[in-house]
């Protein structure tokens, strides 16, 4: 063999050596665009909302499951982003951008355009969930540091916990923030034959200063099509309802992972936000 040659397979294996390793992970790339075009009160509007996620998975020599994940459009600032999870006898523990106590049992959000969102509450640094000792049972602990809260630069402890059995759920979540400030949430789901009807009521602030927002909303689906509505509803604390947001809608699942879907919404506290409009999701 020539000197040449053997230089080469050297060099080939050094290389090897270190690339190895990216290979102990299995790695997915999944994500979603979609676009829509939308009428509010005679002015239109079009939206590219587009996210992009990679996952790696790989299993640690004492048999804990570990996940990273990278969320490369940015997304989740209130309901999870990028991070690592790790899954073992203990439980699982979630370090990064996890959802905290108050945001990670939210009702589902079937609105495309609107963007009805029951709360805005912020990520946690860390999420642990327990082991399960009852089936059904979900309890979670969580902790942000000061800069999962851009908006008041405040931290949390939060705790969390939901019950399902068959086709019912319910959930309780509270937040305790560095500022005596308290996000609370009771939600409920119900599931069967095609239908799912959801609600959830949230409070925000301290005694006496307090937001109230509630959320209702139902679908059914039949075949490739599906159709919803959902509502929500925000009080301050004088009981005044400053906002009242009904949106109504179909998705039509069109094979692929596409998805067309139509949405006409109104606000009875601003009827100049009142919308309707049209789009497509591709899902990857």
């Amino acid at each position: 063999m020539r000197e040449s040659q053997m230089k080469k397979i050297i060099a080939l294996a050094v290389a090897s050596a270190f690339v190895a390793p990216a290979f102990a992970a299995e790695v997915t790339l999944s994500g979603s665009q979609e676009f829509g075009y939308k009428d509010v009160n005679g002015v239109t509007t079009s939206d590219m909302d587009g996210t992009v996620v990679v996952s790696a998975s790989t299993e640690t020599a004492n048999g804990i499951a570990v996940t990273a994940k990278i969320n490369l459009s940015g997304e989740g600032a209130n309901d999870g982003g990028s991070g690592i999870t790790m899954a073992g006898p203990f439980g699982t523990l979630a370090l990064g951008d996890a959802p905290s106590a108050a945001d990670a049992f939210d009702v589902a959000e079937y609105s495309k355009l609107v963007g009805i969102a029951s709360l805005a509450a912020p990520d946690a640094a860390i999420s642990w969930t327990l082991p399960a000792t009852v089936e059904g049972l979900t309890v979670l602990v969580t902790n942000g540091a000061d800069n999962n809260n851009a908006s008041s630069g405040e931290n949390h402890t939060g705790v969390g916990v939901k019950y399902a059995t068959g086709p019912v759920s319910v959930a309780y979540a509270k937040n305790d923030n560095e500022d005596d400030t308290t996000i609370t949430v009771v939600a409920a789901s119900l599931t069967m034959a095609g239908i799912t009807v959801n609600a959830e009521q949230s409070e925000d602030g301290t005694s006496g200063a307090t937001t109230e927002k509630s959320i209702f909303g139902a679908k059914y689906t039949m075949g490739d099509v599906t159709i919803y509505g959902q509502n929500q509803s925000e009080e301050n604390t004088s009981g005044v309802k400053t906002a009242d947001v009904t949106a109504v809608g179909l998705h039509y699942d069109l094979g692929g992972g596409v998805t067309a879907f139509f949405e006409t919404s109104s606000d009875d506290k601003n009827a100049a936000l009142d919308s309707t409009g049209v789009g497509v999701v591709v899902a990857f």
